[in-house]
């Protein structure tokens, strides 16, 4: 979780340069070739049927013809497992050539903010031309722009249209919740699930009722300040830092902070600086923890894989070095929003619009999304993910990293306990951008000098206030 929290921060200073996300948080803009944002503003006459037309029936999808062809795939993120797929599809087609560029290789950690940043612009410029790859990673790219400048090919036509595509052998629940304007314009190799993790034995001890099925963010608040007050852990719960605790706060409740038909915010306000003070108070009076191991009755967790779900799951360490026995558990939702787990997509591939080798570029993505293709997270492939489960039910036990903080402890697992998974996995449809909008950016930045005492909770709200107006009306 240390580390993911590192990573967003990370991520957050370098897209100060990417006006929006696909979250609510204003128009759709586009990167120019120098790298600085065109409006596409909300109040612009054009909307998605204007942007994207996907009212025909798609003819049938073209057959890549057996001629020598060079795919050009860039990348941000050097994986093992695409150069090792790149070698196995190399080997049975040989007339294709995967030219894989990669624009932070291992091992060069010193440049990661560089290398991010001249990727971004690199791709940016090259796709407003014209002259991008046939194959890139939209993990850090803004997907919502380029689908609205029409940069990207539009999957969804190219799935209906495949008869060897079996929409029956991937987990649908995440294809049919990462649309944009009615299509899939990003195709995920693999999800994580974002969620919860408890401790069992002492929740139910508590008897302090709840349902996280459809639990919000209000709710799940009260719930762990009743838990504070049993006293029978240091904390209630595990977030790592304030500021980003203010940021989800806002989100599920962004009407109440943002008016979108009238480009306002509502940040200089009673409502926000009273929650910014609320959030403030429950980490003063330790009902919430920035420490991952606290003694606590939850922790905020992401679900990268079966054996990092049966480690959560079987145990959990805390600061007295007790390993205890966890659950998982959704996370809050928005007031309104559809019962149903978040999850967040892994190694996001897209086909330029303008590649003259699309059906192989296709007939490529099908096998990365194959059950011969080992990738990390939870495969898209049904049967790749059911033959991770029998290797690991045939092993029966599973050892914890001996550099880790179970120091590894073995721990034996049954068939139910990766049943118990199951339904997270096909019940996950919210998802969780990798980029943050600006709006959370702005949020996230100027909140963090009222929890550390720089700022008063009213300066901050009017800086929040400020700048959110202006990339409101920008």
């Amino acid at each position: 979780m240390k580390k993911y929290s590192l990573l967003l921060v990370s991520i957050l200073l370098i897209f100060v340069m990417t006006a929006c996300s696909s979250n609510p948080s204003g128009g759709a803009v586009e990167q120019s070739n120098n790298g600085n944002t065109i409006d596409a503003s909300p109040n612009s006459t054009k909307g998605p049927a204007d942007t994207i037309a996907n009212t025909n029936t798609p003819a049938a999808m073209e057959k890549p013809d057996g001629q020598k062809h060079t795919i050009v795939f860039s990348m941000f993120y050097e994986e093992d497992f695409i150069n090792e797929a790149v070698k196995k599809y190399e080997a049975k087609h040989p007339n294709i050539t995967i030219k894989l560029n990669i624009a932070h290789p291992k091992g060069d950690d010193a440049n990661w903010e560089a290398n991010h940043e001249k990727f971004i612009k690199t791709m940016n410029t090259q796709m407003l031309s014209g002259q991008g790859p046939d194959l890139l990673e939209m993990d850090q790219l803004p997907v919502d722009q380029y689908v609205n400048k029409k940069l990207l090919a539009n999957m969804s036509e190219m799935m209906d249209s495949d008869p060897s595509f079996q929409r029956a052998d991937y987990f649908t629940n995440i294809l049919d919740n990462i649309k944009l304007n009615g299509g899939v314009y990003g195709m995920p190799v693999s999800f994580y699930l974002d969620a919860i993790i408890g401790d069992q034995a002492a929740l139910e001890k508590a008897g302090i009722p709840f349902d996280d099925k459809s639990w919000t963010w209000n709710q799940f608040i009260q719930t762990v300040k009743e838990l504070a007050q049993k006293a029978e852990r240091e904390y209630a719960f595990t977030y790592s830092r304030p500021e980003y605790l203010l940021n989800e706060m806002v989100h599920a409740n962004y009407a109440t902070f943002v008016d979108q038909a009238n480009l306002k915010g509502k940040f200089d306000s009673d409502a926000f600086t009273g929650l910014m003070n609320q959030i403030k108070t429950m980490y003063d009076e330790k009902v919430v923890s920035k420490e991952q191991f606290s003694d606590n009755y939850f922790a905020m967790d992401k679900i990268s894989s079966i054996r990092n779900y049966l480690l959560d799951a079987k145990g959990f360490l805390t600061q007295q070095g007790n390993i205890i026995q966890t659950k998982l558990y959704d996370k809050p939702k928005a007031e309104g929003q559809e019962a149903g787990g978040y999850f967040q997509t892994v190694t996001t591939i897209g086909i330029n619009a303008k590649s003259t080798n699309k059906p192989e570029a296709w007939d490529f993505v099908k096998y990365l999304i194959s059950e011969e293709v080992e990738s990390g997270g939870f495969s898209l492939n049904k049967k790749a993910y059911q033959k991770q489960v029998q290797q690991f039910l045939q092993a029966g036990v599973l050892k914890a990293d001996e550099e880790g903080q179970l120091h590894g402890k073995e721990f034996k697992f049954t068939e139910a306990d990766i049943q118990a998974l199951e339904p997270y996995l096909s019940g996950a449809i919210h998802p969780v951008e990798v980029r943050p909008s600006k709006v959370e950016d702005i949020i996230i930045e100027e909140g963090k000098a009222f929890f550390v005492g720089e700022k008063s909770a009213d300066a901050v709200a009017k800086l929040i206030q400020n700048r959110v107006s202006i990339y409101l009306n920008e």
